[in-house]
C-alpha cells in the first residue's frame, strides 16, 4: 500500500504534463488562446497538485516536473512532422527544429514564472 501511495504524485505529475501538453499543441494547431494553455491549465493543475499533496516543498518539486516533462513532450510532439519524413529538406528540418525549440524555450520560462508563484500560494494555503 506504501508503493501505491508514493505512485500517486508521481501519477499526478504525468497526467498534468499530458494535460499542458495537449492544451499547449491545441493553442498552437487549433488556435486555442495561448493565455489559456500558457497560465489557466498550469496554474490550475498545480493547485489540484497542492491540494493532493498538502506540502509546499513537494508542490514545487511536482510543478517543476511538470513543466519540465510538459517541455519535453511538447518538443516531442511539435516535431513529428520531421520525425514522420514531411520535412526532407535539410535547411527546412533545422529551421522547423529550431523554431520549435524557440517555442518550447519561452513556453518553459513564461509558464514556470506563474507556476511557481501559484505553487508558492497552494503550499501556503494548503499547509
Amino acid at each position: 500500500m506504501d508503493s501505491l501511495w508514493r505512485l500517486g504524485p508521481l501519477g499526478l505529475v504525468v497526467a498534468s504534463a499530458v494535460i499542458v501538453n495537449c492544451g499547449y499543441v491545441a493553442s498552437n494547431l487549433y488556435g486555442f488562446p495561448e493565455a489559456i494553455s500558457l497560465i489557466l491549465i498550469p496554474c490550475t493543475l498545480v493547485l489540484c497538485l497542492g491540494w493532493f499533496l498538502r506540502d509546499m516543498k513537494r508542490t514545487i518539486v511536482s510543478s517543476l516536473a511538470v513543466i519540465l516533462l510538459s517541455a519535453l513532450l511538447m518538443q516531442l510532439s511539435l516535431t513529428t512532422p520531421v520525425l514522420f519524413g514531411i520535412f526532407e529538406d535539410l535547411y527546412s528540418v533545422r529551421a522547423f527544429i529550431y523554431t520549435v525549440f524557440v517555442r518550447v524555450m519561452r513556453y518553459a520560462i513564461a509558464t514556470t514564472i506563474f507556476v511557481l508563484t501559484t505553487a508558492l500560494v497552494a503550499g501556503l494555503a494548503f499547509e
